[in-house]
């Protein structure tokens, strides 16, 4: 842990240092605490009166348009005669009068329009609209919704966004009270955006403040749904007229509050105004104080420091200079001697054990060095005989001892060797199996002896005549493998034939011939093992004895 601080004097140094340096740390993180908690709830209850500023404004503007079109369906004579052109005049003024206003209508009580700003939707059927439904009943405010039987007859928005309404409608109610109709308004969204611009300042806009009105299952209303980044708000928000510090979905944090919009009595919209502003931008003040202690702080660490290494050194130098002596020793150096001008009595008496220990160690490094060069030399002789025990050892071990060909072991290897290579490149390979015909009539009639010279002969023969075109192995008693790498049937059967051949003109002893079968097997894709390879061979091998012997089977 204290790597880099191996001597009296750094220890001392970083001794002193940290503990200025911590005691810095638990006072600037102690002021830090204090201010950025009471700057955060400043900052939070500012939001927090933004927001109901914002919601005020917003209930405001709601109720006032909700009384405009109450106060439009109660001018019942309007309604009473045939010829609706006074209505349509008041329609008219009062869309002229708003500039939000993109549509203003009534509708007779089978949902009809009769009379409407510009003509707009005229006699068009809205039974089905629901602010027609809800306003004969009495007065409704709709929820935000896109433009849907007008958003081909009014013009297209300068950034090309869908064209959203909030309805207002209200029933309207002849003399003799019965249901004349239903007049509404279709107030455009973007007068929400007017009230909130209205209500940030230069200064709120300078410090990134957001505004966002959602619903009750917190959907974004505003900005509209086309905002850069998509943004959603989180799912756990502060209670209404609060505010919380907050992770949103761009992993920043963000002081959050919120405050619902009083809805007129005659609708519960259930809008929500949300503001938020970044954390690191709400704390600014606080970090930059934060980090001007800081600073002050690793200043007045680093000189108390250096004080404290000016003050460590007058201790530790006499012991530095025996260190760089032992080092010096210690890189092959045996002239220098452990000496100390130090008037201190510990430092006197560590110099001079330090030059016996010094010289008591000289004399065994010259005793270790000589034994261990002898040691090293028996090593080196040793490892080689080892060595060359290892390569006589695995050579018996995959070789046949009595026709001093490959065994089975070696066999099984370069097949699998074979086997795996087949695979990989899609290369084939072909395998003879060959059996000596009544080789037990050889050894009941000449012996043993000559049955050995007999299959030492054969192996000698197939080697030759295999040559480097594969690998030749004794696979048990008298019968013999021959691996033939890279090289289709027609191939190993010619090589076969032309063994079986040569193998019957061998003489092997004096007046003794014999003849052998072969069976050849070729390597298939979807063999799952190589002894697949050898087991078809063998049925090939046996049904050469089977026709006969002393022939080629191909097998299947």
């Amino acid at each position: 842990m204290l790597r880099g601080f191996d001597t009296f004097r750094k220890r001392i140094t970083l001794l002193s240092g940290g503990l200025l340096l911590s005691l810095s740390l638990v006072l600037i993180t102690s002021f830090y605490q204090l201010t950025s908690s009471r700057l955060a709830t400043a900052s939070g209850e500012s939001l927090v009166n933004l927001s109901q500023s914002i919601s005020n404004m917003l209930s405001a503007n709601l109720m006032e348009r909700e009384r405009e079109v109450v106060l439009l369906s109660k001018r019942t004579s309007l309604y009473e005669t045939q010829d609706l052109s006074g209505l349509q005049y008041a329609i008219d003024q009062i869309k002229s009068s708003y500039k939000d206003y993109a549509w203003i209508g009534f509708a007779n009580v089978d949902g009809m329009v009769l009379a409407s700003s510009n003509g707009v939707l005229k006699e068009a059927d809205v039974s089905q609209r629901p602010w027609f439904i809800s306003g004969r009943s009495g007065p409704f405010i709709g929820n935000v919704h896109k433009a849907l039987l007008l958003e081909n007859l009014l013009p297209k928005t300068k950034d090309g966004s869908p064209i959203r309404f909030v309805d207002f409608a209200a029933p309207v109610i002849g003399e003799s009270g019965e249901l004349k109709g239903v007049v509404a308004t279709h107030a455009d969204w973007a007068w929400v955006k007017e009230v909130l611009l209205s209500s940030l300042t230069d200064a709120s806009k300078r410090k990134n403040i957001d505004i966002f009105i959602i619903d009750n299952e917190h959907r974004v209303l505003y900005p509209d749904y086309h905002f850069p980044n998509d943004i959603e708000v989180p799912k756990t928000l502060p209670k209404d007229g609060q505010f919380k510090s907050l992770l949103w979905q761009d992993d920043k944090e963000y002081l959050t509050s919120l405050v619902s919009v009083r809805s007129p009595e005659s609708t519960d919209l259930a809008w929500q105004i949300v503001v938020r502003q970044p954390l690191s931008i709400a704390m600014s003040a606080v970090n930059e104080v934060h980090k001007l202690l800081l600073f002050f702080g690793v200043f007045a660490t680093l000189l108390c420091m250096l004080l404290a290494y000016q003050f460590a050194g007058t201790l530790s130098r006499p012991l530095e200079r025996l260190a760089l002596t032992a080092k010096s020793i210690q890189q092959g150096d045996r002239k220098v001697t452990f000496q100390s001008d130090s008037k201190l009595i510990e430092v006197a008496s560590l110099s001079r054990s330090l030059q016996e220990m010094m010289s008591s160690l000289l004399m065994r490094e010259q005793s270790l060095m000589q034994m261990n060069v002898m040691l090293e030399t028996k090593v080196k002789n040793r490892t080689a005989e080892l060595e060359a025990s290892n390569r006589s050892l695995e050579a018996i071990a995959r070789k046949d001892p009595l026709t001093h060909i490959y065994n089975r072991l070696a066999l099984d290897e370069a097949l699998h060797k074979e086997y795996r290579q087949a695979q990989e490149s899609k290369c084939p390979f072909a395998v003879i199996m060959t059996d000596a015909d009544h080789f037990k009539r050889v050894n009941d009639s000449f012996g043993h002896t000559v049955g050995d010279l007999v299959l030492q002969k054969i192996a000698k023969l197939l080697t030759v005549q295999v040559g480097d075109n594969g690998v030749v192995a004794r696979f048990g008693g008298e019968e013999f493998t021959v691996l033939l790498p890279n090289m289709n049937a027609d191939e190993a059967k010619n090589i076969a034939e032309m063994i079986r051949e040569a193998l019957e003109k061998e003489e092997m002893s004096e007046g003794l011939y014999v003849t052998a079968s072969f069976g050849v097997a070729m390597y298939e894709i979807d063999d799952s093992h190589y002894e697949q390879v050898l087991n078809r061979a063998d049925a090939a091998l046996y049904k050469a004895k089977e026709q006969g012997r002393n022939r080629v089977v191909v097998g299947a």
